[in-house]
């Protein structure tokens, strides 16, 4: 889903223009030029496309126009201009400058939708160019496409043998790395980084599927156990963390300085450590956390929350909401809490969308399963 910025000065045209646009597009709405460029200035992310207002008050839309054309963060996005202005000279200056597209008001919202779809539609080929010609140099570098290769091929095998020895946490990997990627995002997009390089977004989510691995070696009677843990079996269960790193720290010598094993390794271990301190398996305390791991932990609650269990029925995403929220500053970072609140309709949405494929998986499941007690076509029942 792309990212579009709405610059609007007008409340209810901006409000307009959301509605429009928030069911297709990861939507951020600004009514001021100012906060706008400030907030493009600190972004790590930029948003693919921007519609924009030509008239301000202090900023004129081709001064922000002119600015964004300018500087080498944001000169790529697709700047689509809005105005009343009937000067055919406007909107030539405003194409000279480098707007992508310009429309008069007032506003049809399905053509200005169109116009929008249209340079989503562009930026998409262009995408797909840039994956063909990633994957052409890929090709001409093996032995980089066989360690991307095998970090699949390690993230297959563990979470199926984790779907063996526990069908919730095996369901929950992808569930938990898609919360993560749209959290993380939402931090990127804010200027919100501590350190991470956003060239490195795909191999993060990718790791985060592996946080649960190290419940392999947790023994199925606690795993597959409805009901409290016991004091005895719930220190047993919280060993999955170290269980894993310490797997990964045995054999990080084979590929050394991995950021796979890396990201992996952080949230592995540290994913059940509180902001407060009272966590495991470390008790490490706010920033000693690694931010991986902060983001995570929010991120595998929230699926912990939502999701139905043998022993407890799932909370609605508003309850859990609330959840997260209240535990701010104890269980978890607070500005990662902020980026949950941000990005949690979209996450909302994501949580719909796969509760639906687990249905699809399960009809399917059940379908198999009826069809394979069928006798042979043909055979006489006895």
């Amino acid at each position: 889903m792309y990212s579009l910025m709405i610059l609007e000065s007008n409340e209810i045209e901006l409000v307009m223009l959301q509605k429009a646009f928030e069911k297709d597009y990861n939507v951020i709405v600004m009514n001021n030029p100012k906060q706008a460029l400030t907030r493009l200035n600190k972004a790590n992310i930029m948003p693919d496309i921007m519609i924009m207002d030509i008239m301000f008050q202090g900023l004129s839309g081709m001064e922000v126009l002119t600015r964004l054309m300018t500087q080498e963060k944001t000169k790529e996005i697709k700047v689509i201009i809005i105005s009343g202005d009937k000067d055919i000279s406007t909107e030539l200056e405003a194409y000279r400058i480098g707007a992508a597209d310009y429309v008069k008001k007032p506003i049809n919202t399905q053509i200005l939708k169109r116009r929008v779809d249209m340079q989503a539609e562009l930026l998409e080929s262009r995408k797909q160019i840039g994956t063909y010609l990633g994957q052409l140099k890929q090709s001409l570098a093996s032995s980089d496409q066989n360690t991307l290769k095998l970090e699949y091929f390690i993230i297959g095998v563990i979470t199926d043998l984790i779907k063996v020895k526990d069908t919730y946490a095996g369901m929950s990997s992808l569930a938990v790395s898609r919360y993560m990627g749209l959290i993380l995002r939402e931090m990127l997009m804010s200027g919100i980084n501590y350190g991470i390089d956003p060239a490195d977004f795909e191999l993060i989510i990718l790791s985060s599927q592996l946080h649960d691995m190290g419940k392999i070696g947790i023994p199925d009677s606690i795993l597959q156990k409805v009901g409290k843990y016991t004091d005895e079996e719930f220190e047993t269960m919280k060993k999955h963390t170290t269980l894993a790193a310490n797997a990964i720290q045995n054999y990080s010598y084979l590929i050394p300085n991995s950021k796979f094993l890396n990201y992996t390794y952080q949230m592995a271990r540290h994913h059940h450590e509180r902001y407060d301190g009272t966590g495991y398996p470390d008790r490490l305390m706010g920033a000693n956390i690694p931010i991986l791991a902060r983001i995570l932990s929010v991120a595998d609650t929230y699926d912990a929350l939502v999701s139905t269990r043998s022993y407890r029925q799932a909370k609605t995403h508003e309850q859990a909401y609330n959840i997260i929220t209240q535990a701010a500053g104890l269980q978890f970072d607070p500005t990662v809490v902020s980026a949950f609140q941000r990005a949690h309709m979209d996450i909302y949405e994501m949580s719909k969308q796969l509760e639906m494929l687990e249905m699809q998986h399960r009809q399917q499941l059940a379908t198999v399963q009826a069809m394979s007690k069928m006798p042979p076509s043909g055979a006489k029942p006895t």
